[in-house]
């Protein structure tokens, strides 16, 4: 059974070694495509996975190698048929991508005794998969099963299988009931994983300490966590722990130390560092005041999918930092991360419509974008929720809720409630 550091870098092959000085095809006998020819399964994966990596002799062949990976799982070879699972869940070598068929290899490979495999049946098992529809017909998917995802990962973790601590770790964290019934399961097994030096997994712990889950909250165990994955080289780390020192969570404040640590986070292209970036370049801090460049670091953010970017970018559209003002993409931004989930892009979409901003005013979509924002917890929402239930603007008016909302916002840090509360 796999237990090293090197476990976490969960294998998409069993990858075969290849002899030195293979013959090449056709020029002289080639014992091994004889070999599986004839029927041998470990000659079969072997063949396929020359095809499939490429060597001198074989040239690089993704549909030979998914033909011979399914020869050899045909045969019962479980490391065949996770092989093969792969590729139908990438879409290599075979004519489009199938998480049914690939699910139902790794159960083939998984039943052989395949960690990996087991390991990807249990996280397709938690979401589920749907139909997947043939040229005639279709083929059943696999219903989302919770709790038979949650034993297959309890029994890796039996093993020592190291991957499986990450994500039984990642599972709970990521559900709400299981988080404050399973938390501090949760936190063994990631710091299990941590302890490894597996990244995922020190950043799963270090929110596990920020939070509290499974023990006492520790911003300072927390930040210890961010060092040990900057350490390993993890940008994402680098942003964390860059606000960590900004803000002096479990450690003592150092902006200079955040903004070298978001630099060279951005520098390796992660894209809420070039987002942060983008802010100090927009706000004068630490270097020259440009909003050329700040806009130039968000549009790259944002094309590479970061919707925090979205909202600023569409900040900027709506101040005219890149020329004049444009609301009309200002509003068509904030929509774009509203739609896609972001509890900012939510308010602020929220507020072009209460005020006519890019669009006619509409106060109760105004509401519903307040509620879907305040429900994820963020405060200019809950605040401004709270005004439209005191002023009945786009929802039937309600002093209590209304006080209620402002008193959770002031509560929670937000200045503006404050001033509403003393005023």
């Amino acid at each position: 059974m796999r237990n090293t550091v090197s476990a976490f870098l969960l294998p998409l092959f069993f990858i075969v070694a290849v002899p030195a000085g293979a013959e090449e095809a056709g020029s002289a006998p080639d014992p091994l495509r004889g070999a599986a020819e004839a029927g041998d399964a470990e000659s079969q994966l072997r063949l396929a996975s020359e095809f499939f990596f490429g060597t001198e002799a074989r040239p690089r062949n993704p549909v030979l190698a998914v033909y011979w990976f399914r020869k050899a799982a045909e045969q019962g070879n479980g490391e065949a048929a996770y092989n093969l699972g792969v590729c139908h869940e990438k879409g290599w070598g075979v004519e489009h991508a199938s998480a049914v068929r690939a699910y139902r290899n790794y159960e083939a490979a998984a039943a052989k005794g395949v960690p990996e495999a087991k390991l990807r049946k249990a996280l397709l098992l938690a979401v589920g998969i749907p139909d997947e529809a043939l040229e005639k017909g279709k083929l059943p998917g696999v219903p989302a099963d919770r709790a038979e995802s949650l034993r297959l990962l309890r029994e890796l973790v039996k093993t020592g299988y190291l991957p499986a601590e990450r994500e039984l770790g990642r599972m709970i964290l990521r559900d709400p009931l299981l988080r404050r019934e399973n938390g501090a399961e949760a936190r063994s097994s990631l710091t299990r994983a941590a302890d490894a030096g597996d990244i995922d997994s020190l950043l799963l712990l270090a929110e596990c300490h920020n939070d509290g889950v499974g023990g006492s909250g520790d911003a300072a165990k927390a930040a210890e966590c961010f060092e040990r994955a900057v350490k390993l080289g993890s940008a994402e780390a680098k942003v964390l722990l860059a606000a960590a020192y900004e803000f002096g969570l479990g450690v003592k404040p150092d902006p200079r130390r955040a903004f070298d640590l978001v630099r060279e986070a951005a520098a390796s292209g992660n894209f809420r560092a070039l987002t942060r970036l983008g802010d100090y370049y927009l706000n004068g801090d630490f270097v020259t005041q440009s909003a050329p460049e700040a806009l130039a670091l968000y549009r790259r953010a944002f094309d590479a999918g970061h919707l925090a970017a979205a909202v600023r970018l569409g900040r900027c559209a709506e101040l005219g930092l890149s020329g004049e003002p444009d609301p009309v993409r200002a509003a068509e931004l904030y929509g774009i991360a509203a739609r896609a989930g972001d509890s900012d892009g939510q308010y602020a979409f929220g507020r072009c419509h209460l005020k006519g901003i890019g669009m006619e005013k509409d106060t109760a979509g105004a509401v519903f974008w307040f509620k879907t924002a305040t429900a994820a917890g963020q405060l200019d929402a809950v605040r401004e929720l709270g005004i439209c239930y005191l002023t009945g603007i786009g929802v039937e008016k309600d002093e209590a809720e209304g006080g209620r909302l402002i008193e959770a916002a002031a509560a929670a840090g937000d200045s503006q409630s404050m001033m509403l509360i003393n005023n």
